[in-house]
């Protein structure tokens, strides 16, 4: 069993590119042996281009790569491939070879021109195929399989160089979903009963988080990012290299964070950053609290109960909020605390949420408050109280202007329209 703590694999300050175009800008990482690192990044941020460094492909122009306590530009091609297995994100033959031939070529590194494949090579290829699942293939052609099939046989082929590190280049790229939990299920079977060190570059973000148990993030060719999962996939990252809106969550199955992607980012806050606060606590505002907060302004939330879509939503994105347990009647002094979150608001929202005496407190007060009140009209017709909203509603009324909104988009309009934040009125229209 191999040393965990041992650096199997270095770079150190390295730079490399194509002619002129330098790629990597000085990347620095260690691996240990026995890990399982996902490289991940932006296209055009240098990932494939450190594997082909890695691999001999390309040449290192500054710095240095170091395989197992030896320089790897020292190693020659067939001393690197006796430590290196690389996996392409494609491969493509003109000439059709048999699945099992196709296997064995990973012996290649420890046969001469002359030699002939012996009774241990042929149980090594045996041994890659069983573990891959490929043993079933054994006779067919190579291009007679579908992606994940061949996708398969070249990690078969990959094994049988018996490599102490093995190299991924977008593994799954390819592949429908099926044949990407497959692939990516071997891997880690890999990873972690024979003990390979796996680097993989990886472009499917949640195939990475789940899977990697270390995630080393490239922007502009340089380490942005180095540690696990939860250290690594947060929203400032993922912004940076992806330039847009992405929604981070915890699943709650895998316990490894979860992307997704919301909008692209548009570059364009709004000019008049208000405070909104939103009265929800169903699934009804989910939306319309992203887009608020993605647009720069303040946003708070209440009275929500725990477990419910739009306080998942507050959650994630960070809003402050009057919470409640989950089924929990909301009481004056629950909504005390709404109204004190919602005292400086320049808007209030209320969503499109159905209203019953579990909720109907959310109501209570709001006509003391100063900021413009808009209502979804929804929320007249969602009413199982037996009236009880729209009594609320007109008594709000006859102290402070109700605005209604036949859905969110409008809100958002109007919010777009208000004017500049202190020159708001509980009058205006």
């Amino acid at each position: 069993m191999k040393d965990q703590k041992k650096s199997i694999l270095s770079f150190e300050d390295v730079h490399t590119g194509y002619g002129d175009r330098e790629i990597i800008r000085g990347f620095t990482a260690a691996f240990d042996a026995g890990e399982f690192v996902g490289i991940i990044g932006s296209n055009g941020t240098g990932k494939s281009t450190l594997l082909k460094c890695l691999s001999g492909i390309i040449p290192v122009t500054g710095g240095k790569i170091t395989i197992e306590g030896r320089d790897n530009a020292s190693l020659t091609q067939r001393e690197r491939s006796r430590k290196v297995a690389v996996v392409p994100q494609s491969f493509a033959i003109d000439y059709d070879f048999l699945v099992e031939d196709m296997v064995m070529m990973g012996r290649n590194p420890y046969l001469g021109y002359k030699d002939r494949e012996s009774t241990e090579d042929w149980k090594i290829v045996d041994h890659a195929m069983n573990i891959s699942d490929t043993k079933k293939f054994r006779g067919r052609l190579f291009n007679e399989l579908s992606g994940g099939e061949k996708q398969r046989v070249i990690i078969a082929r990959a094994i049988a160089q018996q490599p102490d590190i093995l190299l991924l280049d977008e593994p799954t790229s390819a592949l429908d979903v099926h044949h990407q939990i497959e692939v990516m299920e071997m891997i880690e079977t890999l990873n972690r009963e024979a003990q390979m060190t796996v680097v993989a570059v990886l472009h499917d973000l949640n195939l990475a988080a789940r899977y990697c148990r270390r995630l080393v993030m490239l922007y502009n060719g340089r380490v942005v990012a180095d540690g696990t999962p939860k250290e690594v996939i947060v929203e400032h990252n993922m912004e940076l290299l992806y330039d847009m809106k992405m929604l981070i969550r915890q699943n709650a199955l895998f316990e490894k964070p979860e992307i997704v992607p919301l909008r692209v980012l548009d570059h364009q806050p709004a000019a008049n950053p208000l405070h909104v606060h939103v009265i929800c606590g169903g699934a009804g505002a989910c939306k319309v609290l992203d887009e608020l907060k993605s647009l720069g302004h303040r946003v708070t939330a209440g009275v929500v109960n725990q477990g419910s879509d739009d306080w998942l939503m507050c959650k994630d994105l960070g809003i402050d909020r009057v919470e409640v347990a989950p089924f929990t009647t909301i009481r004056w002094e629950d909504q005390k605390k709404n109204l004190k979150l919602m005292a400086d608001a320049d808007v209030i929202l209320v969503a499109d949420v159905p209203f019953g005496n579990g909720n109907i407190e959310n109501l209570t007060g709001l006509e003391t408050l100063n900021g413009a009140l808009y209502v979804h009209q929804s929320v007249v017709y969602n009413d199982y109280t037996g009236g009880g909203v729209q009594r609320r509603l007109d008594a709000i009324a006859k102290k402070h202007t109700l605005h209604y909104v036949s859905d969110h988009d409008e809100f958002l309009e109007a919010v777009r329209n208000l004017p500049e934040k202190g020159k708001l009125s509980a009058t205006s229209q």
